[in-house]
């Protein structure tokens, strides 16, 4: 399970209590989903909330071990992977701060694993807890809904890029994918990790690496990729960065919903 980190506190006040009374301002960084929830719809959620710290390799839950818990990051990135027969595996999808992974399908009937990838921090809430809060607020339904579409949405369009899209292209599209969705242009990851991520040989992401730093769109070393020209990575990368650009994401299409109710409603 994942490090969860005592914050300081006033004395006679537990991590829990402030988390509970203001964590959107006072604690880390904000999730954007979470953030577009309305008063009525978070004091459901608040008194259950607890920041954690994500180790970076942590397993968050796998087929040995069923998630009882929501992630929302607030920064890091937290990998779906799917495991395959030589003990490599391949990400599916990815979560960051736009979104929220863990138990929202049968927690004991997983075929992924979630792992830490990026190290950060996330808001975490047992899963009964945010299921019971769905049932009697409709906003807290809707952000579910949204979040489990985003997940297959991303492991359908990952089926559709490992078949048809050169390896390059993939590369630049999860460093591009890596850099919006975490609000950075330096990514602390390994060729070697990327390769994995990806289902191709080091070797490759090792000459696309030299040849995207060549070319002048990154620079790397020791662990952590530098990109210098955001816009051409993404001219560079596959089409798969259009479906899944920002427009796709849980916390803009929440936005868009409440934008869209606050219309009707005027």
């Amino acid at each position: 399970m994942p490090y969860r980190t005592e914050i300081a506190t006033p004395a006679g006040t537990s991590p829990r209590t402030l988390l509970a009374g203001g964590w959107r301002g006072e604690v880390g960084t904000r999730n954007a989903c979470l953030s577009t929830l309305s008063s009525d719809a978070l004091s459901l959620l608040k008194p259950y909330l607890t920041e954690t710290a994500l180790r970076e390799g942590s397993v968050l839950w796998g087929m040995t071990k069923p998630s009882s818990d929501v992630y929302f990051p607030t920064s890091g990135l937290i990998s779906i992977v799917l495991p395959v027969s030589d003990g490599a595996f391949v990400e599916v999808g990815s979560i960051c701060s736009q979104a929220a992974v863990g138990s929202f399908f049968d927690p004991s009937d997983s075929y992924t694993q979630g792992v830490v990838r990026i190290g950060g921090r996330c808001i975490c809430i047992p899963a009964q807890k945010l299921f019971l809060a769905a049932k009697q607020n409709s906003e807290i339904e809707n952000l579910m809904n949204y979040c489990r579409h985003w997940i297959l949405k991303q492991a359908q369009q990952m089926a559709v890029c490992n078949a048809v899209h050169a390896a390059d292209a993939r590369f630049c599209r999860w460093l591009f994918q890596a850099c919006e969705r975490m609000d950075t242009d330096t990514v602390s990851v390994t060729q070697e990790m990327i390769a994995s991520l990806l289902g191709i040989r080091r070797t490759t992401v090792t000459l696309i690496a030299q040849q995207c730093q060549f070319d002048g769109l990154i620079q790397y070393r020791r662990g952590k990729i530098a990109v210098l020209d955001r816009a051409r990575l993404r001219a560079a990368a596959c089409e798969c960065c259009n479906v899944l650009a920002r427009q796709h994401w849980p916390s803009t299409q929440m936005l868009d919903a409440n934008a869209s109710k606050s219309c009707e409603q005027s």
